[in-house]
């Protein structure tokens, strides 16, 4: 695996305040070959952020409105064959799993094959082209962001994504289907820093109910929705019980 950096790029060759800045996340093993594009998205009031590979933790606390994908080829050795990007496992999951507009470069041998691809909303550009050139395909794509979710629908805990919007729950690809009261706890759990979530607590926020002894509806409802998420008691991925208290949302 290549060796993951992320490195903020602060140039600006007229010197000027920004007011207002966008966030662009540039995924490229050799991101050198892409420097007169970090400079110039820089010097345009772009916040920039560089990883040698792809990584989900990054991408949800970076938080970019836009990605900046390098699908060149590594080496004039490499021969792009039909299909070869529909097979990018990398590629496939940014598209499926995050709401976010993206740039595909290629080069010139691969972008005349792009009907070949199936990757519905990613704008692909020939690189190298003049930096103003992408940059106005960029600012185009931000203008019209409103078709995608914002990152701030969107809950991202280990494998699990939460659009908020449409209260849908993804794992990969697939939808797992709770019930209101099952997102409700998830919701909370995932809103909860971590901190034990009593018994108590947890029939007065979600159930609007006092605790009273004997009461078991909060673990029937835990149980139903660990079933769902596929999780443990014993060896729990999502959500912890802590003896003699309650539940908590397990370590990263």
């Amino acid at each position: 695996m290549h060796e993951q950096a992320v490195d903020s790029v602060a140039f600006s060759s007229e010197k000027k305040l920004c007011s207002l800045t966008k966030r662009v996340m540039i995924i490229s093993p050799l991101p050198e070959r892409l420097e007169s594009l970090f400079v110039s998205l820089s010097s345009a009031c772009f916040d920039v952020f560089s990883l040698h590979e792809f990584d989900e933790g990054l991408l949800a606390s970076l938080k970019p409105e836009l990605i900046v994908y390098d699908a060149l080829p590594m080496d004039d050795s490499f021969a792009a064959e039909p299909g070869q990007f529909n097979q990018d496992q990398t590629l496939q999951r940014i598209v499926n799993n995050y709401p976010i507009p993206l740039v595909m470069l290629l080069d010139g041998p691969m972008y005349e094959r792009t009907e070949e691809l199936d990757l519905d909303g990613v704008l692909m550009m020939i690189w190298p082209s003049p930096v103003d050139q992408v940059i106005e395909h960029m600012n185009e794509l931000l203008e019209n962001q409103s078709r995608f979710a914002s990152f701030n629908d969107l809950l991202v805990y280990k494998d699990l994504k939460i659009d908020l919007k449409r209260m849908i729950v993804m794992r990969d690809n697939d939808r797992i289907d709770l019930t209101k009261t099952e997102y409700d706890l998830l919701l909370h759990f995932l809103n909860s820093d971590g901190s034990v979530q009593t018994r108590e607590l947890l029939l007065e926020i979600i159930w609007g109910l006092q605790f009273y002894a004997g009461s078991n509806v909060v673990d029937v409802h835990i149980k139903s929705l660990r079933k769902k998420l596929e999780d443990s008691a014993v060896d729990p991925k999502y959500i912890v019980t802590v003896r003699g208290a309650g539940y908590r949302l397990a370590d990263l």
